[in-house]
């Protein structure tokens, strides 16, 4: 049963993933400006200082770019944290759970650019692979570090 439940979320994310890819770049923008915008608003809250909507636009659309790529990584470490706990679920060796994990992602990752290929006004890009495919390594590794902790509390011991 856990098998199922954990391949259905891991496919169900990948679904959001092509979901997010297949919007055309106008609404795209649209979405990562209006996330930027509001960061910038939180941002200007947490400092104490009011800005006026053009300087909240301004510093929206300079930190626009950080905020895409860093939804690439997020995106792609968490279908890999989702990756690795449904292998775990079959009681792959860790090691051969992480690199088969990386290895999805990173596959995902490439179809996901090809995809975008076709969506109007979306590009391919090896850099986003790359930037995928490094948040890809972050959810390996925070899976692994669960893992380690919860491996210790239980025995007492690292493995």
């Amino acid at each position: 049963m856990r098998k199922r439940i954990t391949g259905i979320i891991v496919i169900v994310w990948m679904a959001v993933i092509f979901a997010f890819s297949a919007q055309p770049a106008r609404q795209s923008s649209k979405t990562s400006q209006s996330v930027s915008y509001k960061i910038a608003e939180w941002q200007s809250r947490l400092s104490g200082r009011q800005k006026t909507k053009e300087e909240l636009t301004a510093q929206a659309q300079a930190m626009q770019l950080i905020i895409r790529k860093g939804a690439h990584m997020g995106e792609y470490a968490f279908l890999a944290f989702l990756l690795c706990v449904h292998l775990s679920c079959y009681g792959v060796n860790r090691s051969k759970m992480a690199l088969l994990s990386l290895g999805l992602t990173a596959c995902y990752a490439a179809s996901d650019e090809i995809h975008q290929l076709f969506v109007p006004g979306r590009a391919g890009r090896l850099t986003d692979v790359c930037i995928d495919t490094a948040g890809g390594i972050l959810g390996t590794v925070f899976f692994l570090f669960l893992c380690q902790g919860f491996l210790y509390r239980k025995t007492g011991k690292r493995r």
